[in-house]
């Protein structure tokens, strides 16, 4: 039986919670700018994050002189993303504590390395609709035989060169904030890296928000007739 006692032991700190949750959005940080975000003094940031990579929940990237830590798989990344639907499932019905969730955060995010939100959310109904994606008996997405056409024409992403590799084709990704299932696994990553390198969506200066651009919206209505209020909800 996995031990998930030592992964759940390390995710037990409020402070080592927070640093993961930062890391959820694909990037890697260096450990002063961990320490601010968690508040926590330098030398427990270290400490945390020792843990932390003693636990394998995290890994290190070298850059000079500097270490920038980042979530150390995507494994790691489903698992928090799950507990932080769990954790706001029923707080998100509580309207005082619903009211206090960032609109930007609502909107439009990245879970780890994919688009979540209400646009991730309204890109999965659109892309359903559109026959790419089906959701089985099991709430599991499937890509059709229209959905790989569209990643390889549309993206340039061919599925059947994602063999070999452990990570799901695709995969529904519970949204914390929506309830719903938004795409994951690696068609959804290479959704998001599409949108992030042709400026469809830009990162907001701090955390894990996400700003459609006009060329994004453009690209929304064009491709499934989404308009600004489709997703604003």
């Amino acid at each position: 039986m996995p031990d998930i006692s030592r992964l759940a032991s390390l995710l037990a700190d409020p402070g080592r919670a927070r640093m993961l949750l930062l890391m959820l959005d694909g990037r890697s940080f260096p450990a002063s700018e961990l320490a601010q975000h968690a508040g926590l003094s330098p030398q427990a940031a270290s400490n945390h994050l020792a843990k932390l990579l003693h636990g394998g929940m995290v890994k290190v990237e070298q850059h000079g002189r500097h270490r920038y830590y980042l979530l150390a798989d995507s494994a790691i990344a489903q698992a928090i993303e799950a507990l932080s639907a769990a954790a706001h499932g029923h707080d998100l019905a509580r309207p005082a504590i619903a009211s206090r969730v960032a609109p930007e955060l609502r909107l439009a995010r990245t879970c780890y390395d994919h688009l979540a939100g209400r646009l991730g959310i309204a890109m999965a109904d659109a892309m359903q609709a559109d026959a790419l994606l089906l959701l089985n008996e099991q709430r599991e997405f499937e890509l059709t035989a229209r959905g790989r056409q569209w990643f390889a024409g549309e993206l340039g992403v061919e599925a059947a060169e994602s063999g070999g590799s452990r990570r799901p084709l695709v995969r529904a990704c519970l949204d914390w904030s929506e309830r719903r299932p938004h795409l994951a696994g690696q068609l959804g990553a290479a959704l998001c890296r599409a949108f992030l390198q042709r400026g469809w969506v830009e990162r907001r200066q701090n955390g894990r928000a996400l700003r459609v651009s006009p060329a994004g919206y453009d690209f929304l209505r064009r491709q499934w007739g989404l308009r600004p209020q489709d997703i604003a909800g």
